[in-house]
């Protein structure tokens, strides 16, 4: 290793003060949702990027229940003429295809569902932290001991990656 080159910073600066308390397992399930889901599923919120393309006639966007879509762009910035359909989050350029590329076409849309609506993820979300909280040692998935980086695990069940299957981003077109 190279004695010049400087530490990674851990995510958990200090273990011996770290406190796993409530707060934290519903954090860390809400990550382990939103990576299995693809998105952040609720609330809806407004969400910018940036979307690679091979060209053709549809693109997938990177959510679900997109409720407006208030700019899609070539990264050139010229407007790129769409339909949506919003049973399957799938985008159709209208006037030729879309541009190809990384980073190719620009959205700005609003996503997501209301947190009234989605009781089924809060359920999950909830029942997966308070497993992981009262999990034995054996939640901790990996550990270093130099760099004190410590990784904890909250799994999600198979009923429950059932239950979010419905709120999953499907295959790019």
């Amino acid at each position: 290793m190279d004695e010049t080159a400087p530490a990674m910073p851990d995510i958990i600066t200090d273990p011996a003060t770290f406190d796993a308390d409530g707060l934290f397992w519903l954090h860390a399930a809400q990550a382990a949702i939103r990576r299995y889901c693809g998105w952040h599923i609720a609330p809806n919120i407004e969400l910018t990027g940036a979307i690679n393309s091979r060209g053709g006639t549809v693109l997938r966007l990177p959510a679900r229940h997109v409720t407006t879509i208030d700019e899609l762009t070539g990264r050139d910035g010229k407007p790129i003429a769409h339909a949506y359909d919003p049973a399957t989050g799938l985008i159709e350029c209208m006037s030729g295809t879309f541009p190809t590329g990384v980073a190719a076409v620009h959205y700005r849309i609003h996503a997501g569902w209301p947190l009234d609506d989605v009781p089924d993820v809060q359920g999950v979300l909830v029942n997966a932290a308070k497993r992981a909280a009262t999990a034995a040692a054996g939640v901790i998935q990996s550990q270093s001991v130099n760099g004190s980086t410590v990784t904890y695990n909250v799994t999600l069940m198979a009923d429950e990656m059932a239950k979010l299957n419905p709120y999953r981003l499907g295959a790019m077109p």
